[in-house]
């Protein structure tokens, strides 16, 4: 059985910013971790399905983020316009779960479980919530425990035992990162330096420490960390390689006892300039990482 999966990570293409997928490489699996659309609308939808559908990959796994308010059938309904009907939340979500027989699997939030072709199995736990911002969709109270990071009690907790976490937001760590040729960044930072992820998330994966974390949200966050936890589970010693290519940045990762765990901020949306950010691709040996 195969053990080595490559994954194209993305996350935040906002409509217009979607790559061309022509110009990826091949991969098995394909992550996007949300903000298909820059406000939603059924057409931007069926532009990203579109897009998806034409990466070269055999699964492909997107969850929604704040900006695709119709997937939040409770915030469509609380926040209708004049000239908006109640019903496109249903249509939006049907849009979304249309095209499994393409290989393309709208997840929501939740523990999912997965096995390629080739026999490799992981499971991913998603989640499009992120913390309120200025009345966005998918959105949770500061005194929330959304992850079961803090308090144990959560609705859709992520498990112990998870390989991926898939979230829009960022968890809420403070330690920084640097680019070839850039300064010192934190995955979770704006451009006033301001660390916007949820700390409690950062708790939950302290604690279940998945192999991968990967998150958009903070354009201006863009980067990758690998996380080394120490005897006290906590801690960040030391950068990520990677190899840049002219439309995507390569990662590998294996992690033989759950030691290390990847942090990837995928956000294709640049933050201030007109270009994108490349996504990723993680390679990860899923067979070097036994449960616990």
């Amino acid at each position: 059985m195969a053990s080595i999966v490559r994954f194209l990570v993305l996350s935040d293409t906002h409509n217009s910013r979607f790559p061309d997928p022509h110009r990826f490489p091949a991969v098995d699996v394909v992550l996007h971790c949300g903000d298909m659309t820059m406000a939603g609308g059924l057409s931007n939808y069926r532009s990203a399905i579109t897009s998806l559908e034409q990466i070269n990959a055999e699964l492909k796994l997107v969850i929604a983020g704040n900006h695709d308010l119709e997937l939040d059938n409770g915030w469509w309904l609380a926040n209708l316009d004049e000239d908006d009907d109640p019903d496109d939340s249903r249509r939006a979500r049907e849009i979304m779960n249309s095209a499994r027989d393409k290989g393309i699997h709208y997840l929501e939030e939740g523990l999912h479980q997965f096995t390629l072709r080739s026999g490799a199995a992981f499971s991913v736990y998603a989640s499009a919530y992120t913390p309120e911002f200025n009345g966005y969709a998918f959105a949770y109270g500061s005194d929330e425990d959304r992850f079961a990071g803090a308090t144990g009690k959560a609705k859709n907790p992520i498990p112990a035992d998870v390989d991926i976490v898939m979230t829009h937001g960022p968890p809420g760590i403070s330690t920084s990162f640097r680019l070839p040729g850039s300064v010192d960044y934190a995955l979770d930072t704006n451009v006033e330096g301001e660390h916007l992820g949820c700390p409690r998330l950062w708790q939950a994966v302290q604690s279940t420490k998945p192999l991968l974390h990967c998150f958009g949200h903070i354009h201006e966050g863009y980067g990758a960390q690998a996380l080394t936890w120490s005897q006290e589970e906590r801690g960040l010693i030391q950068n990520s390689p990677f190899e840049t290519f002219p439309h995507h940045r390569e990662l590998q990762h294996c992690s033989q006892t759950r030691s290390q765990c990847l942090l990837v901020n995928a956000s294709i949306m640049s933050h201030g300039q007109e270009g994108n950010n490349a996504p990723w691709v993680v390679e990860l040996d899923l067979a070097g990482a036994p449960r616990n």
